[in-house]
């Protein structure tokens, strides 16, 4: 697509998202375009493919385009949805150039006749060409030499010494040269899992918001020459995946990552939290969403019970209504929004429940609640405690928060809604991470995700 005839015409955003597994974990139902790796009857290989996805002030769940794609086809499939773009999509208003409105403004069945028309055409006279794919059923084994293996003390010493400098939030490091065996049982129940091959794993780096230094960026590399294939993925939730980990090097890959300072267990927990820039950096933002997502992290991390009481939720962080933290997908989700209280004003949270993807779609999160944003470590304990005590038997969070009635999770957190002139703090005037009065201005931006 980067270079097609139809680069230029894209629309603003244009997201593409690829799933291989029985299960969701790239939220793929809110992107423009959605493949999910399928089988044919005679086992070949296909997709099926989601279109029309999105967040921000339209949430929005693709439709069905295709039951099952030829994989060949994928070409076709995607320019034919280029094409209609370029045809019908909105290019004089900014905030509508987007795939979803265009479906919005003319209709599913009169899109989807359209992309029709345009795939018969990308098919006819092979104006498109069929993608020849034909990978191995199994991924081979990584045949190159291992690179060299840095000790963890070099890589303290390396990591130690370059501090990061500011402005703004900056990452915590604390290299551990000796990690116990508790913090290796943890790390590996939560950052591993075995590899489809037999004999090797994944590993994940946990990355606190998504912050490291170019020093830890190097010893990465060098880790994953040393014990995997060479390459590291980026996870939605801001972390680094190592692939080909040989089972018997799992603790030599954890005691260098914690000497990197990056040997954090509670990977795809509610302790993993989600956020975007926030106001630290994005022109859009209302208020610190980093801020929020440092404290709920480090409040978390010092209570393992709550984190093993919130079975399978999720926590993401939005400074804005765009959604760039995906927070209208997270169990419980936190927007930023701000409060007047006179003539001052009052960094808040929208509180938002019950948000996620699966292979079928996604379902957004409902507000709840509007809470002050020195409050929401309080809040998000109440709305866990709220589901230990009224869950069904083997109720997941993410589950039960898509069940319960909304009014009810607005009923747990009334008394922390409520803030006057009377009853306000100092502290209340001030955002999370900032030291100056709040003082929110949003400028022109190119967000709305």
């Amino acid at each position: 697509l980067l270079r097609h005839r139809l680069a230029s015409t894209l629309p603003r955003k244009f997201k593409i998202a690829f799933e291989g597994c029985p299960e969701d974990h790239v939220a793929a139902a809110i992107n423009d375009l959605a493949f999910f790796a399928e089988l044919g009857p005679a086992g070949e290989r296909g997709f099926r493919v989601l279109a029309g996805g999105g967040t921000a002030i339209m949430c929005k769940s693709g439709g069905l385009l295709h039951d099952f794609l030829p994989a060949g086809e994928l070409f076709r499939a995607a320019e034919a949805v280029l094409r209609v773009f370029h045809r019908l999509g909105d290019y004089q208003h900014k905030q509508r150039n987007r795939m979803k409105f265009l479906i919005k403004a003319i209709g599913w069945d009169a899109w989807h006749a359209e992309y029709l028309r345009e795939l018969a055409a990308c098919r006819e006279s092979d104006a498109v060409p069929v993608l020849a794919i034909d990978p191995p059923d199994v991924e081979s084994q990584p045949s190159w030499a291992r690179g060299a293996v840095p000790t963890p003390a070099l890589i303290a010493t390396r990591v130690a010494a370059q501090q990061p400098l500011g402005p703004g939030i900056t990452p915590t490091l604390v290299p551990v040269y000796m990690p116990g065996d508790e913090s290796y049982v943890r790390w590996r129940a939560t950052n591993v899992r075995p590899q489809k091959q037999f004999g090797y794993l994944l590993a994940t780096a946990t990355v606190p918001l998504g912050d490291m230094t170019s020093e830890q960026m190097r010893v990465v590399g060098e880790l994953a020459r040393a014990y995997g294939d060479g390459t590291v993925r980026v996870t939605p939730d801001q972390d680094l995946v190592f692939r080909w980990i040989a089972v018997s090097d799992a603790r030599e890959l954890f005691r260098r990552l914690s000497a990197a300072s990056l040997g954090l267990a509670e990977a795809s927990t509610i302790a993993n939290v989600a956020s975007c820039p926030g106001a630290e950096s994005c022109r859009l933002a209302v208020t610190q969403s980093r801020g929020l997502g440092r404290l709920l992290e480090d409040y978390l991390r010092e209570r393992p019970e709550l984190v093993a009481s919130a079975d399978g939720a999720r926590v993401k962080i939005s400074g804005c209504p765009n959604g760039c933290g995906q927070h209208h997908i997270a169990t419980i989700g936190f927007q930023g929004s701000v409060r007047r209280l006179g003539s001052r004003a009052v960094p808040q949270y929208f509180v938002m429940v019950g948000g996620g993807t699966t292979v079928d779609g996604a379902s957004f999160a409902r507000t709840a609640a509007k809470v002050p944003a020195r409050r929401i470590p309080e809040t998000l304990e109440r709305l866990i405690a709220f589901y230990q005590r009224e869950r069904q038997e083997g109720e997941s969070a993410p589950v039960f928060f898509q069940r319960v009635p909304l009014e009810r999770v607005s009923l747990e957190l009334m008394d922390l809604q409520r803030l006057t002139e009377a009853d306000a703090i100092p502290a209340d005037f001030v955002d999370l991470a900032e030291t100056g009065e709040f003082a929110p201005v949003v400028m022109d931006g190119e967000c709305s995700a």
